[in-house]
């Protein structure tokens, strides 16, 4: 009888937990389907506006930068907003920028839009890291971090994808108009199932005596800030090359190949399914490898020899799309360990929200400078 009444009351909140996952991974990838419109358009806004390289990627720029920041603001204060409220707000927001991208504004303009939809999407994932560490338990907070280390290539897929499509038919905008119907469904969903966790509130952290609380301040010094700095320091890197990789893989095809827009889309939509295996990758490999930093050294030494074979065989269309394909799913990897299992892991010692947007915050200085820096080097040649 006791068994029985046990497995009633416990099937609810895993029921919840599971849920939980689902919502929070609709709403990343839906941001992210909506961050990278611009880029996954980037050739054609060029010439439909008549704007170089250089011009185009200032726009992302602009979100990066903003976006960083942003994130580090965020992660501080992120345990203290509305939970419900603020993702719907996230989501509404870009769905505004969107539309108006969409309704074709002046380009100068743009730069300040996609700077407002950054604002907007900052806000995200500090706040859904927060949200599992409270609302998962320990036991499965694993299949969260498998989870939701798809979500960023699950959305790019789907950009590319979609983006490729509308291409084929009809005009590129239409792509962004899509993006915000999506956006604002999601907003509505995520409004209606979400239910406030119980597993990690900040209260948790709070020792019940002040000797231990002094205590436990020593240790997260010792023990995370460090770590946290690290971890930052690969984010740039990491950041850099794989921003820059998607953001510019459709205008090298174009450049070098002489692909059709519709094509170039359409294969670069192969380096975001190699994300999505990279980044579970790495999930299991760190079963093994439990040592991060060790696995990051095992994945960015793949990363330079895979860089440097692209600069070798630029002219070869198949070396040059298998070596995208297996950069992103190094890049994606080592991402996934700076901004997912990373945060979630230490969420024991410090809010996950906080370590979060710390450490993606940090990463967007690789993005920033991977948008424009390498737009300059593309328009020289």
């Amino acid at each position: 009888m006791k068994l029985g009444a046990t497995l009633t009351t416990e099937k609810k909140p895993v029921k919840q937990q599971y849920i939980t996952m689902l919502i929070c991974w609709l709403a990343y990838v839906t941001v992210t389907f909506a961050r990278y419109s611009y880029i996954a358009n980037i050739a054609l806004v060029e010439s439909d506006y008549g704007v170089t390289h250089a011009s185009a990627g200032l726009v992302m720029t602009f979100f990066s930068i903003t976006y960083g920041i942003g994130q580090v603001i965020n992660g501080i204060f992120c345990a203290r907003y509305p939970r419900r409220a603020i993702v719907s707000l996230s989501l509404i927001g870009s769905a505004a920028c969107e539309f108006l991208i969409y309704t074709r504004v002046s380009f100068y303009l743009i730069k300040y839009i996609w700077l407002f939809n950054a604002c907007f999407q900052s806000l995200l994932w500090p706040m859904l890291m927060q949200i599992i560490s409270e609302n998962v338990s320990p036991k499965l907070r694993s299949k969260a971090v498998l989870v939701m280390s798809t979500t960023t290539s699950a959305g790019i897929f789907l950009i590319y994808g979609v983006s490729a499509l509308v291409v084929k038919i009809s005009n590129f905008r239409q792509t962004f108009f899509i993006g915000t119907l999506v956006l604002v469904l999601v907003a509505l969903i995520w409004f209606i199932l979400y239910k406030p966790g119980k597993y990690m509130k900040i209260s948790s952290f709070a020792k019940k005596n002040e000797s231990a609380e002094n205590e436990k301040k020593s240790t997260v010094k010792a023990v995370v800030i460090i770590p946290v700095v690290i971890v930052c320091i690969f984010g740039v890197v990491v950041s850099f090359v794989k921003d820059g990789l998607q953001t510019w893989v459709p205008v090298i095809l174009k450049d070098i190949h002489k692909m059709p827009d519709s094509m170039s889309i359409l294969l670069t939509i192969f380096l975001p399914v190699f994300g999505i295996f990279g980044a579970t990758l790495t999930v299991y490999l760190n079963k093994v490898i439990t040592k991060l930093i060790v696995l990051f050294m095992l994945l960015f030494t793949f990363t330079a020899g895979f860089n440097i074979i692209v600069l070798n065989f630029k002219d070869n269309l198949f070396i040059l799309i298998a070596s995208f394909a297996l950069l992103e799913l190094f890049l994606h990897g080592a991402s996934n360990i700076c901004v997912s299992i990373f945060p979630l892991a230490m969420c024991e010692k410090l809010s996950a929200g906080l370590i979060a947007g710390i450490v993606n915050g940090a990463s967007y200085v690789g993005s920033s400078l991977s948008s424009f820096v390498l737009g300059k080097i593309a328009i020289k040649k």
